[in-house]
């Protein structure tokens, strides 16, 4: 995986498993690196199972009657503020590194410049005092503030997402079924998301970079840097297997998916970033 040079020299072994989210099943095999690793690693299986999550959701809200309406060019969710997790902030910082110079140092330009209006218009720190236990009328109102600035992913490229392939979990969570003009106008309140039965995104939340529980935190995408100049990849460890690794995050996810709405469908704010 691009940015994670730990896994390059490993030897790997398969893994095989079913998960049954209300009452359909996804298949999942999956390559994992032998030994002690960071949770890093297990990035490309929780990608993947995020894209058969969107397939199974597409497939329910069909059955409603719903028509997905996001396409590939449609840009508007990528002015959105965008939380991202630590295991995946590692993963894009170590990826930026092994850029070419002439690429990387553009894109780092494209972070300064969209840090400079976050700390300007105050939403930094905002994202700096927030708390898990914030209701959802501030995390709106912050998002909304964040839209307005117009800022585009530093990734983003004549309307494409460069970064597909490893584009962040909430990215790939972020659904919508209303016409795709009303994106561009979210505080009209005419969006309407549907949301995968697990968000593997809030789970993957719950670990640091070493895979240790921690309290959630808002990390935004456009933060990226100020987030590794106070995380340095030191304090990283690899101190369980893959394997390991697996089967707990597996165990929430099935926690989760007992918990799920049979309803896809979800709330205006809920398709609107963080």
């Amino acid at each position: 995986m691009p940015g994670n040079g730990e896994t390059s020299s490993r030897s790997f072994g398969t893994a095989k498993f079913a998960l049954k989210v209300q009452g359909a099943s996804i298949e999942v095999t999956a390559q994992l690196p032998e030994g002690l690793v960071k949770p890093a690693a297990l990035l490309p299986v929780l990608q993947n199972l995020s894209d058969s999550m969107t397939e199974l959701t597409v497939r329910r809200a069909n059955q409603l009657g719903e028509t997905l309406s996001c396409r590939e060019g449609c840009d508007a969710c990528c002015h959105q503020a965008v939380p991202i997790t630590p295991v995946e902030a590692r993963m894009l910082a170590e990826w930026l590194e092994e850029l070419p110079e002439e690429r990387q140092t553009r894109l780092r330009e494209r972070f300064r410049n969209a840090a400079a209006k976050l700390e300007e218009s105050g939403i930094a720190q905002a994202v700096r005092e927030a708390s898990p236990e914030a209701g959802r009328g501030a995390v709106h109102a912050l998002g909304l503030k964040y839209f307005a600035l117009g800022i585009p992913c530093p990734f983003l490229e004549q309307e494409r997402c460069t970064i597909r392939e490893m584009r962040p979990l909430r990215c790939r969570e972020h659904l919508v079924v209303s016409p795709a003009g009303h994106c561009a106008h979210p505080q009209t309140r005419e969006i309407v998301g549907i949301k995968p039965p697990v968000l593997l995104s809030q789970i993957l939340a719950r670990w640091n970079t070493s895979g240790d529980e921690q309290p959630q935190r808002l990390i935004l995408l456009t933060m990226l840097e100020e987030w590794v100049a106070k995380h340095p990849a030191t304090e990283d460890m690899a101190h369980r297997t893959s394997p390991e690794l697996l089967q707990e995050f597996l165990r929430k996810f099935a926690r989760d998916a007992a918990a799920a709405p049979a309803d896809p469908r979800g709330t205006a704010d809920e398709a609107e970033g963080l």
